[in-house]
């Protein structure tokens, strides 16, 4: 089952990432390096780790001026990203003056006023989607151009989906299994067995004989051979254990109880078989203490 679930996991994390298309050329690693720069300066923001991120941006800007930034993804024909790569460079630069003169408190904020967050993420969608390896020949050497980023956007997307089908499916079938384990062993757990196991009961400061009619690992059903008060914590003491217990309800002959700590199952067996159910048509049988029961 755990090889399952790693599988699963794998399958899901795949399933999640972008979709990288080939990125051969230089300005769409560029741009991918300005989607990682902006995605590592808002972290700092938010966290005040990872400075080495500004420092970071601030290169990116520095090499990379807009003008011939534009002119370098015209060149390569991938003009669709360049309202969003320009808008997103301006905001940086802004932010930038903002930290530097006023502190990453004003910084932080006025990215969120800015939504700087919701455009680098939808350029980086953008980016990661245009492929771009293909070589073509325009008469004066070799250039690469962005080609089929619409077939290849949504043939990522198709494989996307299938993945992440896959891996609900795998995951799902994953968390049924162990609530289905979970359930099993609470049942088994809070079971209770009839019985007519004798106790002491220790309650408000009064010892009273009682009566166990039902056991489980986890609690008892208690019958009271006298009348008395019931508190809300009681000690019952039998077949050689002495137990805390809370009392979680109550009638007016019987009152349910849950030990402070679970009985084994090897408890819980020699117990019943030490004290079985009395029969009504019948003479009470004698109990007999099972080997190795006691403190």
């Amino acid at each position: 089952m755990r090889q399952w679930l790693s599988i699963a996991a794998t399958l899901l994390v795949i399933g999640l990432l972008p979709g990288h298309a080939s990125a051969g050329c230089a300005v769409h690693r560029d741009l991918s390096d300005l989607h990682r720069a902006t995605k590592g300066f808002l972290s700092y923001l938010r966290t005040g780790e990872g400075a080495y991120s500004v420092q970071h941006l601030r290169s990116w800007i520095s090499t990379n001026p807009p003008a011939p930034l534009r002119q370098r993804m015209r060149a390569v024909g991938i003009q669709s990203v360049e309202p969003g790569a320009m808008e997103l460079l301006k905001r940086q630069t802004v932010l930038l003056q903002i930290l530097d003169t006023q502190g990453r408190a004003a910084a932080l904020e006025s990215a969120r006023h800015m939504g700087i967050r919701e455009l680098a993420a939808e350029f980086g969608t953008r980016v990661e989607a245009l492929p771009c390896d293909q070589v073509k020949d325009d008469g004066h050497g070799s250039k690469l151009v962005a080609v089929n980023a619409a077939d290849a956007r949504q043939r990522q997307q198709i494989i996307n989906a299938a993945i992440a089908w896959v891996s609900f499916l795998v995951l799902g079938g994953s968390v049924l299994y162990f609530l289905d384990r979970i359930g099993i062993r609470r049942i088994r757990r809070t079971k209770r067995y009839p019985c007519s196991v004798p106790c002491v009961l220790q309650a408000g400061g009064r010892t009273v004989p009682a009566h166990l009619v039902d056991l489980s690992r986890a609690g008892a059903k208690v019958r009271p051979d006298a009348p008395c008060e019931i508190p809300a914590r009681v000690t019952l003491t039998f077949g050689g254990y002495t137990l805390d217990a809370s009392v979680r309800w109550q009638t007016a002959d019987y009152f349910g109880v849950q030990f402070a700590r679970d009985f084994n199952f090897l408890q819980l067996h020699r117990l019943l078989e030490a004290f079985p159910m009395e029969d009504e048509d019948g003479p009470p049988r004698a109990a007999r203490m099972p080997p190795g029961l006691g403190i």
